[in-house]
């Protein structure tokens, strides 16, 4: 009796083993999958990564080029690269074809719409409206820069311009009245005539305005009413030049696209306060 009861427990103690080894054969096998799935996903987020900062890097690269391009050209300076230009195709297209490459560079310095954003400038809305508050002004040129791209890049020398024909189509609505001064600049910086009036209509005060032959007009609108003023300025569907600036850089990279955009506010020059400080305006 004792003999098969000795039996018995050495039966189940075997039992009881083998059933342990199975059950940290399983462990092990779960926990080698699990490390497996787990490496393959840090491998995916490493490519991933990669891809990510090669075409964050590249669209940065994209913007400080712009950056350096606007900050040398004057206002209505317009351009875009995409994929298929020759600077792309023989620096980036070429070295990265295997990663199904796509590149495009926009500089916007006109808009159909002047308004408080100009990332949405092709309608005037309640929401969108330039806002001036009483003694607050804006500057608008009355030409844009025409000079090629990535030409005379790091110079201010004989740049290229042409003035808006349409000019005296430019217009708003308000129903406060506002400051108006028109002027125009020669060749060596200097003002060759001024005209500053109260209104609360533009296109009326720009009627019988003209801008002489090589030289340079500029408008500035200042709220002389006691209240803020809200309004859009439209040009019959033709782009107005402006002293803000929009740059889109846009990379796909393997399976990573990045948007960058920027919005550049240049500094409207001393003399345009000159001019509505020092001129008296009419009551």
């Amino acid at each position: 009796m004792k003999k098969l009861l000795a039996k018995i427990r050495n039966k189940r103690l075997k039992g009881n083993i083998s059933l342990l080894v199975i059950l940290i054969l399983l462990a092990s096998s779960v926990i080698s999958l699990l490390s497996i799935n787990q490496i393959q996903r840090l491998l995916t987020y490493g490519n991933m990564t990669f891809n990510y900062f090669r075409a964050f890097y590249i669209a940065k690269a994209g913007t400080e080029l712009w950056l350096t391009e606007v900050y040398n050209s004057g206002d209505g300076f317009n351009h875009r690269i995409e994929s298929w230009s020759t600077i792309v195709l023989w620096n980036l297209l070429s070295e990265y074809s295997g990663f199904n490459p796509y590149f495009d560079m926009t500089i916007s310095w006109s808009f159909l719409y002047l308004t408080e954003d100009i990332r949405k400038s092709d309608e005037c809305s309640s929401w969108n409206k330039i806002k001036l508050s009483t003694g607050a002004w804006i500057m608008l040129s009355l030409f844009s820069d025409n000079t090629e791209l990535l030409t005379k890049i790091l110079s201010d020398d004989n740049k290229e311009f042409s003035n808006l024909r349409d000019f005296k189509n430019l217009s708003l609505q308000s129903s406060s009245e506002l400051t108006f001064a028109f002027f125009t600049y020669d060749d060596n910086g200097e003002m060759t005539d001024i005209v500053v009036e109260k209104w609360n209509n533009l296109w009326t005060f720009l009627g019988g305005k003209t801008i002489p032959e090589g030289q340079k007009g500029y408008l500035t609108i200042k709220n002389s009413w006691t209240e803020d003023v809200e309004f859009c300025i439209t040009m019959d569907n033709e782009p107005i030049p402006y002293s803000d600036s929009l740059i889109t850089v846009f990379w796909h990279y393997g399976d990573m696209e990045v948007w960058l955009q920027s919005i550049v506010k240049k500094w409207v020059p001393d003399w345009t306060l000159n001019v509505l400080d020092n001129v008296n305006s009419p009551s």
